[in-house]
């Protein structure tokens, strides 16, 4: 087939997270299999305006708002040059290409999770309202192709197919593709694991990185370890947690702004802990990848990290916002050896179930039958 793929970010971005790498593992897989791929994105400065990443093309243009027009100048264009895609993947992250507007061909969207509840922490408390209605009035197009038959829907968990479902899209034109695991990057992550707990992922206001912090107070107080926060850091955010972390006189905490793929290997394996704060999430990559290294992972019971933990199995799931529960559950699992190593090999038996190969398979299947 010929494929179509937008997005506002690619693999190279400096700023992409785990959407960016579902398309990358599952594009580079769809063209392994022989299938033409055009991913048409954002260029942000210093990366060419085309290129060929494992197998598939990536033509870049406009900037994080313009590159909506952009894409859809280059769709006309694509066309009057000869090149008609099968069918267009319209990836959302909040603002979608509204590709229900002026693409003939059939339309997927990709949707990972809604932004929904996240407007406060991404806009002024006060425009909070303004962004989930405009979010909501952006989908309408698409629920209407969907409910014609025009559209099918891909997301990556059962707790964000709900929100689809909410939102009104028909349940019949919405099919789960699960993130998939890199096991060539983690098929020897064994180290010997110390007191140390992570979190590593985008350091940025929704992920609520905060609640760790004061967490950890307590933690600190009758247990001895290590915290590390690691990722792709928003500025404003990491200077405001790093203040934080001073005002509460955090003894061994670190925050490391940016880490290579081995570092992020290296934290996870050695780590006897995962925790995610977020307000939501489409999925939970970075569970899945401690997961492997035998890490399992406190969480706050929210769309998508509920989906990657399964409770007291792999991994504990709290009541978002409770400080108390938070720094209980994460002293328990550190302290309890036994919990924790049963969890750990829980977790790791639990990853042995997702590949991106299987991802790919089936993510082709629904594309197929669009």
């Amino acid at each position: 087939m010929r494929i179509l793929w937008l997005n506002w970010r690619d693999i190279k971005h400096p700023l992409a997270g785990g959407a960016e790498v579902y398309t990358h593992e599952v594009a580079k897989r769809l063209a392994a299999r022989g299938h033409e791929i055009i991913l048409v994105t954002s260029r942000p400065k210093g990366l060419p305006p085309r290129e060929e990443i494992d197998g598939y093309t990536v033509i870049r243009r406009g900037g994080k708002y313009t590159v909506y027009l952009e894409a859809r100048r280059l769709y006309h264009q694509l066309k009057k040059e000869g090149w008609r895609p099968d069918v267009v993947i319209d990836e959302i992250n909040t603002v979608p290409f509204l590709t229900p507007k002026y693409v003939k061909e059939p339309i997927v969207a990709l949707i990972h999770q809604l932004c929904k509840d996240c407007w406060k922490y991404a806009v002024h408390p006060l425009a909070q309202p303004l962004g989930w209605w405009l979010e909501q009035r952006l989908h309408k197009p698409y629920i209407q192709a969907a409910k014609r038959g025009n559209l099918k829907v891909i997301t990556v968990s059962p707790s964000t197919a709900q929100d689809l479902y909410d939102l009104g899209y028909p349940p019949y034109a919405v099919a789960i593709v699960p993130n998939g695991l890199d096991w060539e990057l983690y098929k020897d992550c064994n180290s010997q694991k110390r007191d140390l707990v992570t979190y590593v992922g985008r350091i940025t206001p929704y992920k609520r990185l905060e609640d760790l912090l004061k967490a950890w107070k307590t933690v600190e107080k009758s247990y001895d370890a290590e915290l590390i926060i690691a990722g792709r850091a928003d500025p404003r955010y990491l200077a405001r947690l790093t203040k934080l972390a001073k005002r509460l006189d955090l003894s061994r905490v670190n925050i490391k702004a940016n880490i290579t793929q081995q570092e992020k290997k290296a934290l996870l394996a050695e780590a006897k802990l995962l925790v995610y704060t977020s307000v939501r999430e489409g999925w939970g990559q970075t569970i899945l990848e401690a997961a492997a290294c035998k890490t399992p992972s406190v969480v706050y019971n929210v769309p998508g990290l509920r989906d990657a933990v399964k409770h007291m199995e792999t991994g504990v799931i709290v009541k978002p916002g409770n400080i108390e529960e938070l720094a209980k559950t994460i002293v328990l699992v550190m302290t309890e050896e036994e919990l924790g190593k049963r969890l750990g090999e829980m977790a790791y038996l639990y990853a042995q179930t997702f590949s991106w190969d299987f991802t790919a398979k089936l993510f082709l299947k629904e594309i197929n039958t669009s």
